[in-house]
């Protein structure tokens, strides 16, 4: 984790960039040109921040929650480990 940590960038994060940031428990975020900027040289998120919004079964690309029971294995595995990292 990066907890405590600012990052600086040129544009804003991508849905993928900003994903990881909020995983690593950033403080804060800098960025100099925003998405409408970046939209401009030819990198469009905007659909993806779309897609997110959708139910699962209207999404572009199929997605479909399979044997949750056998997930939840691993999960409970996780929960019991003594020595987990916080999310």
């Amino acid at each position: 984790m990066l907890k405590g940590c600012e990052i600086y960038t040129s544009g804003a994060p991508c849905p993928m960039c900003l994903s990881a940031i909020y995983w690593s428990r950033f403080r804060a975020v800098y960025f100099s040109c925003d998405l409408e900027a970046t939209e401009s040289i030819g990198f469009c998120d905007a659909y993806q921040y779309e897609e997110f919004k959708k139910p699962l079964h209207e999404r572009m690309i199929k997605t479909k929650q399979i044997y949750p029971k056998l997930g939840l294995t691993s999960y409970k595995a996780w929960e019991d480990r003594p020595n987990r990292h916080p999310y």
